[in-house]
């Protein structure tokens, strides 16, 4: 139940130029409005992020509404150790690995290039040149989804939020509250894991390439 805002307050700062610690102060003080303002403010990114580990943007949406509600639940107990936006991430990770573990969702890479190439996968020509660069597109494309869905929850979620996120090691240390050793260990295992599910593709392009 969301708590009665005291009239003899000051006048709250919910506006789009407030910071993140000011509209949460105000939030946990029953200023809707406020966590309206935040909602807005990160929806966009939490409802990408979802949309990679899942591949499916209704199912992203769905758990953005789960990320909202639990980040509202426990606004109260957000003790700004981190970022709002880190921790709102770490919720949303968490949502995400719970469904994961449950249907084993492929996740998607569609909007990433620079992530296939942070892997070792080469990227596809710019779409629009031709027909059969948009073939090649939609192939590469649809390979990595599988590839990736194939990881491990453990390396999935580090690759996609270095590689298709562009989280830093430290953002994704303290998004999923582990050290930056495991950061860098996870992200590298798990990169070699995705080349070596998409070897025999990579091997093709090599041989074209050589080709050509």
């Amino acid at each position: 139940m969301v708590p009665h805002t005291d009239p003899t307050r000051a006048a709250p700062v919910s506006g789009p130029a407030a910071t993140d610690r000011e509209l949460v102060a105000e939030a946990v003080a029953g200023d809707r409005a406020a966590f309206a303002v935040l909602v807005e403010r990160h929806q966009g990114r939490i409802i990408s992020l979802l949309e990679r580990f899942t591949g499916c943007r209704e199912q992203a949406l769905d758990l953005a509404q789960e990320t909202f509600v639990s980040a509202y639940r426990k606004l109260s107990s957000f003790e700004h150790r981190s970022e709002f936006s880190t921790w709102l991430h770490r919720i949303a990770c968490n949502h995400a690995a719970a469904f994961l573990r449950k249907r084993r969702r492929p996740a998607t890479i569609d909007a990433a290039p620079h992530g296939a190439a942070a892997s070792g996968v080469p990227e596809p020509e710019a779409a629009g040149t031709s027909v059969s660069a948009r073939l090649e597109h939609a192939e590469l494309s649809a390979r990595l989804t599988a590839a990736l869905g194939r990881l491990d929850d453990r390396y999935r979620e580090v690759v996609v939020l270095a590689d298709m996120h562009e989280a830093s090691y430290e953002e994704i240390a303290a998004t999923l509250d582990i050290p930056l050793g495991t950061v860098r260990s996870r992200l590298h295992r798990g990169r070699l894991e995705l080349r070596r599910l998409l070897a025999d593709w990579i091997a093709r392009e090599e041989q074209d390439e050589r080709r050509d």
